[in-house]
């Protein structure tokens, strides 16, 4: 096949899948080497010249699956290190369709921090691409969507909702990126802001342009 009649074949595809996700996954495409997302994309090629729709549109989710997943990837590297005299896990990362629990690309790493007696836990997850971006920038730009539990505040020139009932910090990136800091209960207010101020909030900036 021809590199135009399959260009041609991918525009065509347009008709069954959403453009959003049709100009990514053929982004993606454009590669020189192959991988499992362009082998997929192939594949729901190689169907719709058959229209086989079904497959076409099968290959196509799955392309765009590994899609987010690697975006998943790039998002659990904005994590940040523990901080002196803590420890950390491996950064989780996933990807969901925006129709599956809320959908979103996310990343979380869970620090903990153990002296005599007690132990003390924060995690701080990165969210983006996900519906629930629009209700959570309607509680930055209208305190009266917050709720009685949450209170705006400015760390650092980053704008971030405390809430003292659940320990946690929350802040929204370029209207685009969750960033949010969870201490549990033996976490004091002072290591939250500190977790918090780990965070290279540039480098998230940078990310979601």
């Amino acid at each position: 096949m021809s590199f135009t009649q399959t260009r041609l074949s991918r525009i065509q595809l347009s008709s069954i899948v959403a453009p959003a996700t049709l100009a990514l996954l053929m982004a993606c495409s454009s590669a020189a080497l192959a991988d499992d997302v362009t082998d997929q994309i192939d594949e729901a090629v190689k169907a719709y010249e058959k229209e086989d729709y079904n497959t076409a549109i099968t290959a196509l989710d799955s392309a765009s699956t590994l899609i987010r997943q690697k975006k998943g990837e790039l998002v659990s590297k904005l994590l940040p290190e523990p901080l002196d005299g803590w420890e950390a896990g491996e950064s989780k990362s996933s990807g969901a369709a925006a129709g599956m629990f809320g959908g979103g690309i996310s990343a979380e790493r869970r620090y903990t921090r153990k002296s005599e007696g007690s132990s003390e836990a924060v995690t701080i997850s990165i969210t983006t691409d996900s519906p629930l971006m629009q209700s959570m920038g309607m509680m930055f730009s209208n305190p009266m969507f917050m709720g009685q539990d949450n209170k705006l505040t400015v760390i650092n020139g980053e704008k971030a909702i405390a809430n003292e009932r659940d320990n946690s910090l929350t802040s929204m990136v370029a209207n685009k990126v969750l960033v949010k800091v969870d201490g549990d209960k033996n976490v004091t207010p002072e290591a939250l802001k500190e977790y918090f101020n780990s965070i290279d909030f540039k480098a998230i900036k940078d990310y979601a342009q």
